[in-house]
């Protein structure tokens, strides 16, 4: 049985729907390279839109603040007004304030990197990250970068902890992904990364997808159970040798059993249990 003839009313929600839900699509590609921008070219091809379109939509962006041109740059970047509307969630400050005192010390009892990433979706996203005095040139993922729950040890750590069901899917969606923006080149060493975290137990890399470089991750688990989060630790392959692993990995969980007893009320929604939310 046919169902009802679209009206015009109808065809315009759909199309208003549609234009939301590319520029959203332009606000997270721009999100993800926040240090690097995009050129207008590779930004089009990749949200799947002409030029001319996405010119458009960016100049409105610009306008708005949610997107910024430099001089002499002809790259786009994501603007301020991110940034400003990212203040009206009180609660992730507060998380930071249980987040930091622990990458600081993996940070300098390591000599690593320690960042703390945010699961959205089927990616991940660095949230806060400390550096100390040794720098991993192939470690390109800074605050504000996105992966693929699959690219990511921390990711990997999340995904662990998810109902196979969910899992699986999320990995054919990502794999999927990687094909489409990457091709095929890439996936013998994701499947070798994922292999390697499921025998540790945990997000576990040694050189997979960044030559020279180690890294492992626990996942964050909020008040249900769930992860949300990431606790990743990075270093050079060169002062980790495989008996260090798990000594390491012991610093890392109790990192994270501290972050998730000080941090279960910072994510709670506005207004619950707010006399415990001031007093904090």
């Amino acid at each position: 049985m046919k169902g009802p003839p679209k009206t015009e009313t109808s065809s315009a929600a759909a199309l208003g729907t549609r234009s939301v839900e590319r520029t959203l699509t332009l606000l997270r590609q721009l999100s993800q390279r926040g240090e690097f921008g995009w050129r207008l070219f590779d930004l089009a091809e990749e949200v799947g839109l002409d030029r001319g379109t996405c010119h458009r939509m960016l100049s409105c962006l610009v306008r708005e603040g949610f997107a910024q041109r430099h001089p002499n740059d002809v790259r786009y970047y994501a603007g301020p007004m991110m940034f400003e509307i990212g203040l009206a969630l009180p609660q992730y400050q507060l998380l930071r304030e249980c987040v930091e005192p622990q990458l600081e010390r993996l940070c300098k009892e390591l000599d690593c990197i320690a960042s703390f990433s945010l699961r959205s979706r089927h990616e991940l996203v660095c949230a806060f990250q400390k550096r100390g005095p040794s720098e991993l040139p192939g470690m390109l993922i800074r605050v504000g970068t996105r992966r693929p729950l699959i690219a990511a040890v921390g990711g990997l750590a999340i995904l662990q902890r998810l109902r196979p069901v969910e899992a699986a899917l999320i990995l054919e969606d990502n794999l999927q992904t990687e094909i489409t923006r990457r091709g095929t080149r890439r996936l013998p060493d994701l499947a070798r990364m994922r292999q390697r975290s499921q025998r540790a137990g945990y997000g576990y890399t040694r050189g997979d997808l960044a030559p020279g470089i180690w890294a492992m991750a626990e996942a964050v688990l909020d008040e249900s159970g769930h992860p949300f989060a990431a606790l990743t630790v990075a270093g050079h392959e060169s002062g980790l040798a495989e008996s260090e692993a798990g000594p390491i990995h012991e610093e890392l969980v109790l990192a994270v059993r501290d972050i998730t007893a000080r941090a279960a009320h910072a994510l709670r929604r506005p207004g619950a249990d707010e006399g415990t939310v001031r007093s904090a």
